[in-house]
């Protein structure tokens, strides 16, 4: 009997042991549990916020009066907002898959800003420019633009942002101011 008494809490001993272990593992499990849905819970707050955030700036960015056009890297407009169709007259639908140049520049537009634009977009860097355009009817009107490119990690063009702003009323002003100035100074 003592052989038996002896394999009895041996085995007593394995059985405790392994409880007490596997009560261990348990309640590490349910740490890491807890851990990983409190986890949850902070990345599905923070989804819940960026997609509250995503739906205003789409909507400030649909409703400003600036004009905003969203290119590809290679300057394909893949969207642009009703700012954009207000002062350039063409619908989304009308420009989409085209270049903003092809569209909007006519015989007027200079050849030089149109080059500064070109050399800076090679840059990556955020500019801004003024130029002459053409409404879809024809008639000229100036331009504020504002142009970020959009990066990856490795640095390379993603897309562009540009925002549009008509600053015709301003530089017919000046032009107005210019020539008064030209006539006093002689």
């Amino acid at each position: 009997m003592e052989i038996f008494q002896i394999i009895s809490i041996i085995l007593l001993t394995i059985v405790i042991t392994l409880v007490l272990l596997l009560l261990n593992i348990r309640k590490k499990n349910n740490k890491l549990s807890s851990k990983l849905n409190d986890t949850m819970g902070i990345i599905e707050e923070r989804l819940s916020l960026a997609n509250k955030y995503s739906k205003t700036l789409a909507a400030v960015a649909d409703k400003t009066f600036e004009a905003v056009i969203i290119t590809d890297k290679n300057g394909i407009i893949e969207w642009v907002n009703t700012g954009f169709t207000n002062i350039t007259g063409y619908s989304f639908l009308e420009v989409k898959g085209k270049k903003p140049g092809e569209v909007l520049q006519g015989p007027e537009t200079d050849k030089a800003t149109i080059n500064r634009i070109r050399e800076k977009l090679k840059e990556k860097k955020i500019f801004k420019e003024e130029i002459l355009n053409y409404h879809k009817e024809g008639r000229k009107y100036w331009l504020s633009l504002s142009i970020t490119p959009v990066l990856d990690a490795d640095n390379n063009i993603e897309k562009f942002i540009a925002i549009e702003s008509d600053i015709t009323e301003q530089k017919n002003q000046r032009l107005i101011l210019e020539q008064k100035l030209k006539e006093i100074t002689g």
